[in-house]
C-alpha cells in the first residue's frame, strides 16, 4: 500500500520525506520559523499573561507623576517612576550624595553646608573656520583649530619648520593666500593646478619670499603662491635667472 505524498503547506511542493514539515525553500523556512515563534509566544502569553519577548506585546501606556520634577508624564514601563532620563540621573545623583554624606566622619560633617546637586553635563558644540583649507567645521572641543588631522599635520609642519629656525610665526591661511595671488605662481607667473596635490609639479604650495633659512618669517606678508616644481627649484635661495628667462 503506497502512502500518499504530502504537499508543502506554504508552496504546495511535494514532500517525499514523511518527516518534513516544509519543503526547505528559503521563503518556506522563514514562514515556518515565524509560525513556530508566534505559537510559542501565544502559549507563553496564555500561561504567564505576557509574551516571552516584549516586542510581541503592545506597550501599555500609563500616566505617572515624576518623583523628581513633579510633572505628569505618560510612560510604558510598569516600574517607571521618572518622566525622563535626566530626572532619573538627578535622583540617582542626589541619592548617592546623601549616602556619601552619611558615611563621612563626624569631624567633617559640620563643614558641609549643603549638598549641591549637579545637573548632567551637556555636550557643547562650536563652529570654527580651518585656516588651512578655509572650511567651516563643527567640534565639541573649543581648542580645535583644524577641520581634519591632515590639515592639523600641515599646520604643525609649517610651525615646526619656522620654530626650528627661531622665526616669527603668525597664522597663515593657505586659501586666502591662493586667492590673494589669483592662483598664479609668483615665481614663473603661470597658473597652478587647483585640483592637484604635492608631489605633482603644478600643485600649489606656499613659498617664503625671504626663506626661513635666511631669517624670513612665517606670516602672510612673507609667503606667496608657487608651483611645487618652482618652489623646489628655488629651495632656500633666490629664483635663478635661467628659470626667469625661460618663464618670460
Amino acid at each position: 500500500m503506497t502512502q500518499a505524498i504530502r504537499a508543502c503547506p506554504y508552496c504546495c511542493a511535494p514532500l517525499n520525506n514523511p518527516r518534513r514539515v516544509q519543503c526547505g525553500a528559503p521563503e518556506c523556512r522563514r514562514q515556518y520559523r515565524n509560525d513556530r515563534q508566534r505559537d510559542f509566544q501565544a502559549k507563553h502569553r496564555a500561561e504567564h499573561g505576557r509574551s516571552y519577548s516584549r516586542q510581541y506585546d503592545k506597550p501599555r501606556r500609563r500616566a505617572i507623576i515624576c518623583e523628581q520634577c513633579g510633572q505628569r508624564a505618560v510612560v510604558t514601563k510598569s516600574d517607571a517612576r521618572y518622566c525622563s532620563h535626566t530626572c532619573w540621573y538627578e535622583a540617582r545623583h542626589a541619592e548617592h550624595a546623601q549616602i556619601e554624606l552619611a558615611w563621612k566622619p563626624t569631624l567633617t560633617a559640620p563643614r558641609v553646608a549643603q549638598v549641591v546637586i549637579l545637573k548632567p553635563l551637556r555636550r557643547r558644540w562650536f563652529s570654527a573656520c580651518c585656516p588651512m583649507c578655509d572650511a567651516w567645521f563643527i567640534t565639541d572641543n573649543p581648542r580645535d583649530q583644524n577641520c581634519s588631522p591632515r590639515c592639523g599635520r600641515r599646520a604643525d609642519k609649517d610651525k615646526r619648520r619656522a620654530l626650528e629656525r627661531q622665526a616669527f610665526v603668525a597664522p597663515v591661511s593657505r586659501p586666502q593666500v591662493y586667492e590673494r595671488d589669483h592662483w598664479t605662481c609668483q615665481l614663473c607667473r603661470e597658473p597652478v593646478a587647483r585640483d592637484q596635490v604635492v608631489p605633482h609639479p603644478q600643485a600649489p604650495t606656499l613659498d617664503h619670499i625671504v626663506p626661513l633659512a635666511r631669517g624670513g618669517t612665517h606670516e602672510p606678508s612673507n609667503v606667496q603662491l608657487a608651483h611645487y616644481r618652482c618652489n623646489s627649484i628655488k629651495s632656500d635661495g633666490d629664483w635663478p635667472a635661467a628659470a626667469m628667462a625661460s618663464a618670460g
